[in-house]
């Protein structure tokens, strides 16, 4: 072997050993749908670390009020529906959540922080979450931003009705986290239950 090539091997060793993540998939029995999910081992401080497994494609599951973006049903086939707050957490399969915002923060600092892992998220980055580029909806059923942004649900409650949300751009390394009214209509990851 020459040098060139033990050095490519040990490259691809190391890149394996920093990205530790598991690909799978996951039937929902309720619709037949299968999804992709990837299970990530998180490193925590002291040589901790601990294991996730998030969907790697958005939730299609039809529940009263999800929407497909511009009401066509091309665009769930290949962004995933769009939900309010409490259907999104009515449509995650048994055994599986509405991330929390320390396990999207967990997601973040593993791909460098909010400031960074923007891209590492998207569709083809490094982390094998392929975050979809959804757009959304609004309460008036005005449909904006799809191939532009993502937005996601995330499970904080900062009142009756409304519910944290993440934000990502195209082609940007910044993840934008805010709170939003649980009327609107957003994509949905699920995470599998502990």
């Amino acid at each position: 072997m020459n040098i060139r090539n033990l050095l490519s091997l040990l490259f691809v060793t190391a890149i394996l050993t920093i990205s530790a993540q598991e690909y799978g998939e996951l039937k929902d029995p309720r619709d037949g749908k299968t999804y992709k999910i990837v299970t990530i081992d998180i490193e925590l401080e002291g040589g901790v670390s601990v294991k996730r497994t998030w969907m790697a494609q958005n939730l299609a599951y039809e529940v009263p009020d999800s929407f497909c973006y511009k009401n066509e049903d091309a665009y769930c086939e290949a962004f995933g529906r769009l939900y309010t707050f409490q259907a999104a957490e009515q449509a995650c399969p048994d055994g599986w959540h509405v991330p929390t915002i320390a396990e999207w923060n967990l997601l973040f600092q593993t791909y460098g922080g909010i400031h960074q892992a923007g891209i590492a998220l998207q569709k083809g980055g490094e982390s094998g979450i392929d975050l979809e580029l959804g757009g959304f909806g609004d309460p008036g059923r005005v449909f904006k931003n799809i191939g532009i942004s993502g937005n996601y649900w995330d499970a904080e409650k900062k009142s009756d009705n409304t519910s944290g949300l993440i934000s990502i751009q195209k082609g940007s390394k910044e993840i934008y986290h805010s709170v939003i009214g649980d009327w609107h209509r957003n994509s949905c990851r699920c995470v599998k239950d502990n």
